[in-house]
C-alpha cells in the first residue's frame, strides 16, 4: 500500500500553524491578543493538535493494512519501537533537571506534576499503544469500524465526567484530564486519533470502490455536515469535536486534490510533513525552553512583551528556520541514510549518558 501525500500535507499545515501559534502565545503582548486577527489565528492554531492526531490515527490504519499478514507479536514490537521515541521525547521536554540523580533526590511535587503533564506527543504515543494492544486481538475491520465510532462518542461524552471525578494529580490522572496542567489529555483528544483510525479504514475501502474524485467530494460534504452539526449542538465537547473535525475534513479534501500531482513545491511540503516530529521537538525548545535552555528561549527572553509586527516577524522567521531544518534533515537522510542514523544514535547516546551520570 502506497504512502498518501495528503497526510503529509496535513501535517505540514499543522506544523506551520503550530509554530506561529506557539510563538505568538509566548511573545505577543496581552493587549494585542484581543484583536480579531489574533483570535482568527488562535482558531486556526486550535486545529493543529487534532490534525496531528487524525493524521496519526489514519497512518496507524494504513500501517495495519500494509501488515495484514504479519503476526500480532511482530506488529506490536514494531509499534512499540516506533512509539517509544515519541513518548521519551515528550517527557524529556518536561524534565525539570537534566540529571537522574537530581531528578530522584531534589524534585518537588509541583515539578513531578509538571513532568507527568500530557502534551501532544504523549497523547499520540499512549493512544496508539493502547489501540495497538486492542487491535492485536481485534483485526476484523467490520468490528473495528463500529467500535471506533462508539469509542469516539464515549470519550467525547465522558470527558466532562472524567474532569469532574478526578481530584488528585498522578501519572494516570494527568493522562486523562486537563485539570492539572495537561494540554492534550486523552479525554477528549484520543477521540481525534480514533477518528483518524476510522477515517483511514473507510478511506482505503472507499477509494477502491468509488475512486478518488467521488471520495474527495464525499469527504468535503462530510466536513460540511460535521461543521453544521457543531452549530446545532449545545454540548461543548461535541461542539468542539464536530467543529474541528469538520474543518479538518474540508482541509483534507483540498489536500487530496494534489494527491497525484507532482511539483517541487509539493515535494517540499510533503517532506516537511514527514519531518513534523523533529520540527515539533526543536521548535518547542526554541520557543518555551527545556533543561538545556531554561531562560534562553522566546518565552524567557521576550515574555509577552512584543507588539504585533515584531511578533509576526519573529514567528515568520522561526517558521522559515524550522522549514529549512526539517527539509535539510530529510534531504540528508535520503542521501546518506547510514551516516544520518549513526549521527542520530550518537547524539541520543551522549544525551542519555549525560543524564544518567551527571550529578549537577
Amino acid at each position: 500500500m502506497r504512502r498518501f501525500n495528503f497526510l503529509d500535507l496535513l501535517r505540514a499545515y499543522a506544523v506551520i500553524m503550530m509554530i506561529q501559534g506557539h510563538t505568538l502565545d509566548a511573545v505577543l503582548h496581552p493587549e494585542a491578543k484581543k484583536t480579531g486577527l489574533y483570535q482568527l489565528m488562535y482558531i486556526l492554531r486550535g486545529l493543529t493538535a487534532p490534525a496531528f492526531l487524525i493524521a496519526s490515527g489514519c497512518g496507524l490504519a494504513f500501517s495495519m493494512l500494509r501488515k495484514e499478514n504479519a503476526s500480532p507479536t511482530e506488529i506490536l514490537k514494531q509499534r512499540i519501537s516506533r512509539i517509544s521515541p515519541i513518548l521519551v521525547a515528550g517527557y524529556f521536554l518536561h524534565l525539570p533537571r537534566f540529571s537522574l540523580y537530581q531528578l530522584l533526590t531534589q524534585t518537588s511535587s509541583n515539578e513531578i506534576t509538571q513532568f507527568f503533564q500530557c502534551d501532544i506527543l504523549q497523547a499520540i504515543g499512549w493512544t496508539i499503544l493502547i489501540l495497538q494492544l486492542l487491535l492485536v486481538f481485534i483485526r476484523d475491520r467490520r468490528i473495528i469500524v463500529p467500535l471506533s465510532i462508539i469509542g469516539v462518542l464515549l470519550i467525547t461524552y465522558f470527558t466532562p465526567i472524567v474532569n469532574h471525578s478526578i481530584s488528585r494529580p498522578n501519572f494516570i490522572t494527568q493522562l486523562l484530564t486537563s485539570k492539572f496542567g495537561s494540554n492534550f489529555p486523552l479525554f477528549p483528544f484520543s477521540s481525534y486519533l480514533i477518528f483518524g483510525l476510522l477515517f483511514g479504514f473507510v478511506f482505503h475501502e472507499a477509494i477502491q470502490r468509488i475512486g478518488s474524485g467521488r471520495l474527495n467530494l464525499l469527504i468535503f460534504v462530510s466536513g460540511i455536515i460535521f461543521f453544521v452539526s457543531s452549530l446545532l449542538t449545545e454540548i461543548e465537547d461535541f461542539h468542539l469535536f464536530y467543529l474541528r473535525t469538520g474543518l479538518l475534513l474540508i482541509l483534507t479534501s483540498l489536500f487530496l486534490i494534489f494527491e497525484n500531482k507532482k511539483s517541487k513545491i509539493l515535494n517540499f511540503f510533503v517532506a516537511i510533513g514527514q519531518e513534523s516530529f523533529l520540527i515539533y521537538f526543536v521548535h518547542i525548545i526554541i520557543v518555551y525552553g527545556s533543561v538545556f535552555n531554561v531562560k534562553n528561549n522566546f518565552a524567557g527572553l521576550f515574555g509577552n512583551s512584543l507588539n504585533t509586527a515584531l511578533s509576526i516577524l519573529l514567528a515568520a522567521s522561526l517558521i522559515f528556520f524550522m522549514l529549512v531544518i526539517g527539509y535539510s534533515w530529510h534531504y540528508f537522510k535520503g542521501k546518506m541514510p547510514v551516516v544520518s542514523k549513526v549521527l542520530r544514535n550518537c547524539l541520543i547516546a551522549l544525551i542519555i549518558t549525560r543524564f544518567l551520570f551527571s550529578l549537577n
